[in-house]
């Protein structure tokens, strides 16, 4: 299941959501319907083969624009409707601003310290207000312009010298990712990575997000932890951990 099924299925992970009373503020409103479960993996069985968002559609077909899902030991929230999608992220947003720290992003990014995976807390907007006024904002962007305008002629250049020796064909996707790879670095780290070879940041970037879009086992089932031991799943994670180190300390 990848990573971009969680973001569209599970809008949090329901703890928070029964946590705070449901979507009926615990006043003994309706029940949120769910499709029957099956014991142990719940309602798994009924998320198809690789097409999710179908499975999802159908479903919300047959019980309304939100409806509960239970994915193992995990209890998910599926909202697929406009108006219900506005009540949850706009209305209720502090209720259901978390997400899931899957093994994997904890295994990689530092215990889910960063600011894309932290929980919702006074740290997370610290971490946001940081981000917002160091990074984003509007003068800081600007700051950048010279830099990326610098890489970007470079990028100009390397397709034309490319594509001016015999017609041959220009690999853009490499080109591109050079490109990427020199504003990132430029912008972060005040220089290009010299000791990093943009090859090697692209394939410890691409595990990375081969990673992110993994769910464990243990995260569907927390008993059964040893399931991603004996697959290899957390060897692969401590590599990744380790190359992405070995990056961020060039």
């Amino acid at each position: 299941m990848g990573f971009l099924f969680l973001a569209t299925c599970l809008v949090v992970a329901v703890r928070s959501y029964l946590r705070s009373g449901g979507a009926d503020g615990g006043r003994g409103g309706a029940a949120i319907p769910s499709p029957p479960a099956l014991p142990v993996i719940g309602n798994l069985h009924q998320l198809g083969h690789g097409r999710h968002h179908r499975a999802l559609r159908e479903l919300a077909r047959r019980h309304g624009p939100l409806f509960q899902l239970r994915l193992g030991s995990v209890r998910a929230l599926v909202v697929s409707s406009a108006s219900m999608a506005e009540a949850v992220l706009r209305h209720q947003d502090h209720v259901f601003c978390g997400r899931p720290q899957q093994r994997t992003a904890r295994g990689t990014l530092y215990g889910c310290r960063d600011v894309a995976f932290s929980p919702y807390g006074e740290r997370w907007r610290r971490l946001r207000r940081v981000a917002v006024v160091h990074l984003l904002s509007a003068r800081r962007v600007d700051s950048f312009r010279a830099l990326r305008e610098e890489e970007v002629a470079s990028f100009v250049n390397r397709i034309r010298a490319a594509s001016s020796g015999g017609g041959g064909v220009v690999n853009l996707t490499e080109l591109i990712v050079g490109l990427t790879h020199a504003v990132v670095s430029r912008a972060v780290f005040g220089k290009k990575l010299g000791g990093v070879e943009p090859a090697k940041v692209r394939e410890t970037i691409g595990e990375l997000a081969d990673l992110l879009e993994t769910i464990a086992v243990s995260d569907m089932f927390p008993r059964l932890r040893w399931v991603d031991w004996a697959t290899g799943l957390d060897a692969r994670t401590k590599r990744t951990a380790a190359k992405l180190d070995e990056v961020l300390l060039e």
